[in-house]
Formats: structure tokens, sequence, C-alpha cells
């Protein structure tokens, strides 16, 4: 009951951290909030709405937008597909927060299964407050002064996504100590504030980060305290395979899912053609007879 009771005033501190953030950030002009469906839920998992401290638990199918903390139960996971084409996998025992997730209007369908670039520009900011997650984010419309842009914050450091699949793990434990790690297995993901340096991540490399860290009880809020220790390297073969699973899942988890527009989007195929109305009855025989006056 004490573990529960610190899990909830954690996420509970976390989501006023959230709120007021969300109180300050400028809103692109034009953007209006997208949309995440769960495609795939497996097990327990509940979403924490930060502006009203809501609390559900999703379903297959079920959306939700910015400002929402996802959190697993053990032996639990959930994919989360955005209307931008961005698709996460988040995995047992793992919190993520949707600080932000903007996205210029669009109005033509917009097929999950055969999208290979997002249907407008956005601004999505993550953050990975423990756990782990694989992601997928199709190409971005990166150019202009107001081009796309897709970041997941972590304690450790920040990933800025280029359009990619990659992996993030972070994981502190009770000893003080938090691990840390960013595979790339396709693309190139940029990452920043682990060291003085910005360090590119491409595509088969992995950098793994030891910290020491402190966990307020209050608030779940974790602190670096000590510099980090950094190796890259080539991803191993077992960190492979298990994106291989999570990305192979988010493929058959993304086959029917279809968004029509940002603010009437929809994660199921379109409805098929209404049948043809039946044919008129034909009309009753003529019983009358020319000329006899009726």
């Amino acid at each position: 009951m004490r573990t529960k009771f610190l899990s909830w005033m954690r996420l509970c501190g976390l989501a006023a951290l959230l709120t007021a953030t969300a109180a300050t950030a400028q809103v692109p002009q034009g953007r209006v909030a997208g949309r995440i469906v769960a495609a795939k839920v497996k097990g327990t998992v509940t979403a924490v709405n930060t502006a009203d401290h809501s609390q559900r638990e999703l379903k297959d199918n079920d959306a939700i937008a910015q400002n929402y903390v996802v959190t697993t139960a053990q032996n639990s996971s959930v994919i989360l597909v955005f209307s931008n084409g961005a698709t996460i996998n988040l995995a047992p025992d793992s919190t993520l927060a949707i600080e932000q997730f903007l996205q210029d209007p669009f109005s033509t369908s917009y097929s999950m299964a055969t999208a290979t670039d997002e249907p407008s520009t956005s601004v999505t900011q993550l953050a990975l407050v423990r756990g782990e997650l694989v992601g997928n984010v199709k190409h971005l419309r990166k150019d202009g002064p107001n081009g796309s842009s897709f970041t997941v914050n972590t304690p450790v450091g920040a990933a800025g996504i280029r359009g990619t699949t990659f992996r993030i793990v972070f994981r502190p434990d009770s000893s003080g100590k938090a691990f840390f790690s960013l595979s790339t297995a396709e693309g190139e993901v940029i990452l920043t504030g682990t060291t003085a340096v910005t360090t590119p991540v491409p595509t088969g490399q992995e950098v793994v980060v030891t910290v020491e860290v402190t966990v307020d009880a209050k608030t779940g809020v974790v602190t670096v305290t000590a510099a980090p220790t950094v190796v890259t390297q080539d991803i191993p073969p077992v960190t492979q395979a298990a994106i291989a699973v999570a990305a192979q899942e988010i493929v058959t988890s993304n086959a029917a899912v279809i968004f029509t527009s940002v603010s009437t989007n929809t994660n199921t195929p379109a409805p098929p053609p209404a049948p043809e109305p039946p044919p008129a009855p034909p009309a009753p025989p003529d019983n009358t007879t020319p000329g006899d006056g009726k």
C-alpha cells in the first residue's frame, strides 16, 4: 500500500510540473493539438490528464492528446500512434509524459500503413520519466523556421529525433544509480544534455550512460548528482532483437490506422460505401378496360 501511495504522489508531482510548463509554453500560430490513439493495449495502462488530474484506464482505440501522462504496469504495454505519423511502443513498468503535441491542420486521409512522411508540420515533446520505449518517427518536415521537431527528454539527456527507429531506456534503481541507453536502429538521433557536447547517434550505434541520481519521494523528480559515465558502442545483438520485435508490433498495430484530419481523425479504416437502395416495387396492375368509363 505504501508503494502505491508513493507512486501516486510522484505522479501528482509530475502532473503539477507539466501543468506549469504547459501554461507558459507558446503555441505556434495555426497549430492545434494533435491526436494520439492507443492502437494496442496490453494489461493495465493508465492515462492521467495533467489539466484536471483525471485518470482513466486505456483500452484499445482510446484517444488522448498532449498534457497526458501514460503509465504501464508490470507485464503491460501500449502502442501510441500519433497523427503526425510517429508511433511509440511503451514497455512494461514505464511512464511517458506527453508534454506537447501540436500539428498544422490537414484534411486528406493519412494511412499509417503506407506513410513515409508526416502529413503536416508538428512539434512533439515527450518525457520518459522511467522505463523503456521503442519509437518510429516518419520523415519530418524540418525546413523553414516553423519546421517540425520531435524530442524525447529524460533526466539524463534529450534525444532529438530526425525520422528514425530508436530505443530509449531510463531506469533509476534503489541504489542511487540510473541506467540510460539510446540506440538508433535506423536514421539518426541527436543526444544533448548528457555531456557538454552534442552527440550524434547514427544507425547501428548505441550510447550507454551510467549516472548517480536522487529521487524526490514526494514529486518523483530525478536529479543527476555526479558526472555521467558515457560509452558509445555498436548495438548489441540482444538489443537489436528487442528493437526488431517492438518495431514489428508497431507495423502490425498501424495496419488499420487512418487519420482523416487533426480534428476529426479516427483510428479505424474508412467505412464501406453505403449499400445501393433496393429497387422500387412494381406498380400495381391496371385493371381498368379502355372505354369502360372508369
